[in-house]
């Protein structure tokens, strides 16, 4: 135990010794003076910052005036090399006077200085020509989507959901008005993510639109319903894949509108008028549109 203590003691005493040492260190190179040391420092080139920055671990072998020495001898050193490799590109390129060598010296300035100018005028020339290039790209596919029509769309929206790793489906069950939806419309709402309520605003719009004036357009159907284009897509081809619905290519006539039942109910085998959806059945009442609404179980 007692030779324990001793080596326990000798560590402790070996760290006192080189605290003691780093301190004195400080305080003999005038390393407390954060801020006038570096002000000399920025003053220097880089080149020079480097130079010290590799030798400083050096420092610690020897004295200050020895270390002062030292780096001002490296220092020296380094511009003597400097110097003699411009004389030497001086005497490649034919210069033999000092006068000469001062003009060579601020000619080549001035055409680095034209250099980086005109690299930079450069830039930026090429970085407006990308954004107008890009802008007009931009407004000339616009302008085409507009013009391509509904078929164009639909390859669209087809296009991005193959491409796009499909979510995983919405838990609905239990949700505010599911028993007013039919299997395929709960299926639909669970993939599209569209809880039960805002999903049949969204049909009651586009049904009622449709009864109006007799047909609707998928550009139509987005105007109407101000959610993503995907899934008002989507929600469009699940309404007409159920007979809601005619697309435009088959035109149905307006739902009429007369004074009594009798004369608001459909003609028998009237193709132009929507099938009721799974579910539902057909209500139609004097004054009033025939568009399907729940059926009470």
């Amino acid at each position: 135990e007692i030779e324990l203590k001793h080596i326990v003691m000798k560590i402790y005493n070996n760290k006192l010794d080189r605290r003691l040492y780093r301190k004195a260190f400080i305080f003999d190179r005038g390393l407390l003076e954060f801020r006038k040391n570096q002000a000399i420092e920025k003053r220097r080139p880089k080149d020079e910052r480097d130079l010290l920055n590799k030798i400083k671990i050096f420092a610690r072998m020897q004295t200050r005036d020895d270390f002062e020495a030292f780096s001002t001898g490296v220092l020296n050193e380094h511009t003597l090399r400097q110097r003699i490799a411009q004389l030497q590109t001086w005497r490649r390129n034919g210069i033999t006077t000092f006068e000469d060598g001062a003009q060579y010296e601020s000619e080549r300035a001035q055409r680095l200085s034209r250099r980086a100018t005109t690299q930079r005028d450069s830039a930026h020339l090429i970085e407006r020509l990308q954004k107008i290039v890009s802008a007009r790209s931009m407004r000339d596919a616009g302008t085409e989507s507009a013009t391509a029509g509904s078929a164009a769309a639909a390859a669209t929206a087809t296009l991005k959901q193959t491409t796009r790793k499909p979510p995983n489906a919405l838990d609905i069950e239990g949700a505010d008005g599911i028993n007013l939806l039919a299997d395929a419309e709960k299926e639909l709402c669970s993939q599209l993510h569209i809880f039960p309520r805002p999903y049949l605003v969204v049909k009651q719009t586009l049904l009622s639109e449709y009864a109006r004036t007799g047909s609707l357009r998928r550009l139509r159907a987005r105007e109407l319903i101000r959610i993503d284009a995907n899934k008002t897509s989507r929600i469009y081809d699940f309404f007409v894949q159920s007979g809601w619905i005619k697309a435009p290519d088959h035109p149905a006539m307006p739902l009429a509108l007369g004074s009594s039942a009798t004369a608001g109910a459909p003609a028998a085998g009237d193709a132009s008028v929507p099938a009721a959806a799974p579910g539902f059945s057909r209500h139609t009442t004097s004054g009033s549109l025939d568009f399907p609404i729940k059926s009470e179980q």
